[in-house]
């Protein structure tokens, strides 16, 4: 996959950066970071939830903040 530019700014986990491409899914975003889509990790971008089916669909933009969760059970 080819990148126009590399300006974007994201807020990943409440730390700032201007280093990811244009044109970058939350699935992109993940591989860049070593990140694997395990079953209970939900991302939320900017407090909208996805699943791990929808990581590669969603682009992200210019300031979006971006938040890991992982959720498992317990008792």
């Amino acid at each position: 996959m080819r990148y126009n530019k590399i300006n974007m700014k994201l807020i990943v986990d409440s730390v700032s950066s201007n280093q990811y491409p244009d044109k970058l899914t939350i699935g992109d975003l993940l591989r860049q970071m070593d990140v694997e889509p395990v079953a209970w990790l939900i991302i939320s971008v900017n407090d909208e939830f996805y699943r791990r089916d929808r990581f590669d669909e969603v682009y992200l933009n210019d300031g979006d903040r971006v938040d890991l969760i992982y959720v498992r059970g317990g008792g």
